[in-house]
């Protein structure tokens, strides 16, 4: 299977409301890159929202979203933290957490009941969120003569690169973020004279 050149995460977060027989659920979607960040956004939801019933949440990390985690807060196992999962999963969306605060209403919603509304409370936070695409990139870090600095400056700039890194002193060392499906036709064209070393 091939990789994915690109993922999709959110730009601007998102809120939302979902009521079910007395019971609110107030969601929020939060981009974040670590999980550290996601352990700091679930104390100071749990600390800001002392009173609620629950403080559910589900994060998804890594251009695949290979590194993920759920947790109920005390809900039946299974009817909330992977419910919220879930809905981050079917959107496509990674480096994002939601957390759904819960307020019970008095009348208990059974388990099927939890599920949905805990799928729906997310889906409003992931849809009033801002989505952006991000590139997937990959270093290409090449060693030139100063002499060949300006060749692999144009091929930095007609081919919309960036550089990451740069440091020097007899030779140049440029270090190149590359779009992962780019890489090789790069690699080819900062070879093709022959001193460059990559």
């Amino acid at each position: 299977m091939e990789k994915p050149d690109s993922y999709t995460t959110i730009a601007k977060s998102g809120e939302g409301l979902y009521k079910d027989k007395g019971s609110k659920f107030l969601s929020f979607a939060f981009h974040i890159e670590t999980e550290d960040e996601a352990d700091n956004l679930r104390r100071q939801f749990k600390k800001k929202y002392y009173d609620a019933t629950h403080v559910v949440y589900a994060f998804r990390l890594g251009a695949e979203g290979e590194k993920f985690r759920a947790a109920d807060d005390g809900e039946p196992s299974g009817s909330s933290g992977m419910p919220v999962y879930n809905t981050i999963r079917s959107k496509n969306i990674t480096d994002v957490i939601v957390l759904v605060v819960r307020y019970f209403g008095g009348t208990k919603l059974g388990i099927p009941g939890l599920i949905d509304a805990y799928s729906q409370a997310a889906a409003l936070a992931l849809d009033n969120a801002e989505t952006i695409e991000k590139t997937i990139t990959q270093s290409i870090t090449v060693e030139v003569p100063y002499s060949m600095v300006n060749f692999v400056m144009r091929v930095i700039k007609e081919n919309n690169l960036t550089v990451a890194d740069m440091t020097g002193e007899t030779k140049c060392k440029i270090t190149i973020a590359v779009p992962l499906n780019q890489h090789q036709r790069i690699e080819n064209l900062l070879n093709q004279n022959g001193k460059i070393t990559v």
